[in-house]
C-alpha cells in the first residue's frame, strides 16, 4: 500500500507554542513502509513523517512510542509530530512489532530498520541525514537508548553510532535483568528468561566511551525506580566521558511527561528543542 500525503496548514503569524517560536506550515506523509523484506508487517513496519514546509537540511527526530513493548501505536502520537514539525524539525513517528507476537530482539531490530530508512531517505524530504536525533518514551526510551549504546543493531545496516546525533530517552527503562513487581512476568514475555539475553537487552550493559550525546528525562511523579535508573545511566555515561544531561520534569507523571508535549510553556518540549538546537 502506498503511503498517503496530507497537507496541514497552520497560521504562521498567529500560532505560538509557549516561548518556542512561530509555528511553521508542514506536511504529513502517513504509513510509509520502512521495511518490506521477509515477514514484513503491513501495520507495524510503517512510519509517519511530519515535514516542515520548504525544509532544507533540517534536523530530524525519530520517535519510538511506549507501551511496555506490548502495546501502543504511532497513530496516538500525531500531536508530537505536529509539535516538532511546526518548530522546523522533520519528525518520524514509527511503529514496531510488539510482544507477545515477537520477542527481543525483534523490537530493537525494527527500530534500527526504521532509523536506517530515515538515514537513507530523509534528504528527499528536506531533512539532514547528519542531524538525526532519536527519542522514545518508556519502553520506547529503552529501545532508543539500546540503539544508541549497542552498535550491533545499526551495524547490521552499515551504520555506526555516530549516525545518531543525539538520544533523548524519556521515562525509560535501562536495566531489564530484574523482573519488575508489576505487571508480573512482563520481562519474561518480552525478553525471555536467559540471564545473558536479559543483560544484553539492557542499555546499561553497553555504556562505554564514544557514545552519542544523551538528554535523559523523567517525571517528578514517575513510576518507582525510574529516577534511579535515569541517574545510573547518567553516571555511567559521564564516567566514560560522554556528553549527558539529566532533567527531572516537575509536576508531571509517567503519562503527562509525554502527553503534554506541545502544550504552552511545556518544559519537556522546551528542553527537547533546546537540546536539538544546540547542535
Amino acid at each position: 500500500m502506498r503511503h498517503r500525503k496530507l497537507l496541514i496548514v497552520c497560521a504562521l503569524s498567529a500560532l505560538l507554542v509557549g516561548g518556542m517560536g512561530v509555528a511553521q506550515d508542514f506536511q504529513v506523509y502517513t504509513n510509509i513502509a520502512y521495511y518490506d523484506g521477509p515477514e514484513a508487517d503491513a501495520i507495524k513496519h510503517r512510519l509517519d513523517l511530519f515535514v516542515p514546509q520548504d525544509a532544507k537540511e533540517a534536523p530530524v527526530l525519530l520517535f519510538v512510542h511506549g507501551g511496555g513493548w506490548t502495546s501502543g501505536d504511532k497513530n496516538l502520537y500525531g500531536f508530537l509530530g505536529r509539535t516538532f514539525a511546526q518548530q522546523g524539525i522533520v519528525t518520524a513517528v514509527i511503529n514496531y512489532r510488539l510482544s507477545p507476537q515477537v520477542q527481543h530482539p525483534a523490537h530493537i531490530e525494527d527500530v534500527a530498520r526504521a532509523f536506517a530508512w530515515v538515514h537513507r531517505n530523509i534528504a528527499r524530504y528536506g531533512g539532514s541525514a547528519q542531524k538525526i536525533f532519536v527519542m522514545g518514551h518508556s519502553s520506547g526510551g529503552h529501545l532508543i537508548a539500546l540503539l544508541a549504546l549497542d552498535e550491533k543493531y545499526l551495524r547490521a545496516h552499515g551504520l555506526a553510532l555516530n549516525a545518531i546525533k543525539g538520544a533523548i530517552p524519556i521515562s525509560g527503562i535501562y536495566d531489564v535483568t530484574i523482573e519488575p513487581p508489576a505487571p508480573f512476568g512482563l520481562y519474561r514475555v518480552v525478553f525471555g528468561t536467559d540471564p545473558q539475553q536479559r543483560r544484553d537487552a539492557s542499555p546499561l550493559t553497553h555504556v562505554g566511551p564514544n557514545k552519542p550525546p544523551f538528554l535523559i528525562m523523567y517525571a517528578q511523579f514517575d513510576f518507582p525506580g525510574f529516577d534511579a535508573q535515569a541517574r545510573q545511566l547518567l553516571s555511567l555515561l559521564r564516567q566514560n566521558n560522554n556528553t549527558a544531561t539529566l532533567v527531572e520534569i516537575p509536576n508531571r507523571d509517567h503519562v503527562t511527561i509525554i502527553g503534554n508535549i506541545g502544550a504552552p510553556n511545556d518544559l519537556t518540549t522546551e528542553t527537547i528543542l533546546k537540546f536539538i538546537r544546540s547542535f
